[in-house]
């Protein structure tokens, strides 16, 4: 009997160790392209037109986990320019609002590395479940480059738990 006790501890031992979920803490991207506003006078004052390009959702385990930055790498043709900002759902309101009050941040684009950094205005404290929209302002002659190409989250930005799931599971936003 003490030995099946103890295989049976060490078989969930092992499962534990090795499953992502087991811990709680999961990243989920959802890719969308929802225009924002279909006015071509905006789309004309700001550059191009505001598109709700995806969904990247945090699901976090039993303890409190804070995020101060997200990395995103452009794969695909090469972007010389990328203009993005992150917003925070509210979770009280079933449709998303790219207002004022819900955004985290602007993305700067490192041309380079062809990668979009968002660092946080405030460090964010998660709740169990923290959904983030990522809207990019879209040209026109960068849309079909943008349809034919991802984003993948680069997950030594993540703080631990998410990196252990990060390195299990494929984390991209495509668009194609």
């Amino acid at each position: 009997m003490k030995r099946y006790v103890l295989y049976m501890l060490a078989m969930m031992m092992t499962l534990l160790s090795v499953l992502p979920s087991a811990a709680g803490c999961s990243v989920i991207l959802k890719p969308k392209w929802r225009d924002l506003d279909g006015s071509s006078t905006k789309a004309a004052q700001f550059g191009g037109r505001w598109i709700l390009v995806g969904s990247i959702t945090f699901k976090r385990c039993k303890d409190p986990i804070c995020l101060d930055t997200i990395n995103l790498h452009w794969h695909g043709n090469h972007l010389d320019n990328l203009i993005a900002s992150l917003y925070k759902k509210d979770l009280d309101k079933d449709v998303f609002m790219p207002i004022e009050e819900n955004l985290v941040c602007d993305g700067v684009w490192s041309k380079s590395k062809q990668t979009l950094i968002l660092n946080f205005d405030e460090r964010e404290n998660l709740a169990p479940t923290t959904v983030f929209y990522l809207v990019l302002t879209v040209p026109e002659e960068l849309e079909p480059i943008l349809r034919k190409g991802s984003f993948c989250l680069e997950e030594q930005c993540l703080p631990k738990p998410f990196k252990q799931y990060a390195q299990q599971e494929k984390l991209s936003l495509a668009f194609n």
